[in-house]
């Protein structure tokens, strides 16, 4: 799959001096830097639809007291 990714001047600056530094191509630096991230982007991800979905009434809630109350935590 091709995709085309549109950088700051700055940032494509960097990265060209990294890839020609190394001998390897910009792709293989794009590419490595998605693999290292993109489970903690679907983390996030996950996390803001959990937020929305509590905001909106659609999953259960449960006050402090309660937690502390279940997990016999009261003092």
């Amino acid at each position: 799959m091709t995709t085309t990714v549109r950088l700051p001047a700055e940032l494509e600056a960097r990265l060209a001096r990294v890839a020609e530094g190394t001998g390897r191509p910009k792709s293989y630096y794009l590419r490595a830097l998605l693999e290292e991230n993109i489970e903690r982007l679907e983390w996030e991800l996950s996390l803001e639809r959990k937020v929305a979905d509590i905001r909106a009434g659609k999953r259960q809630r449960y006050s402090l007291e309660e937690v502390e109350r279940e997990l016999d935590l009261e003092d």
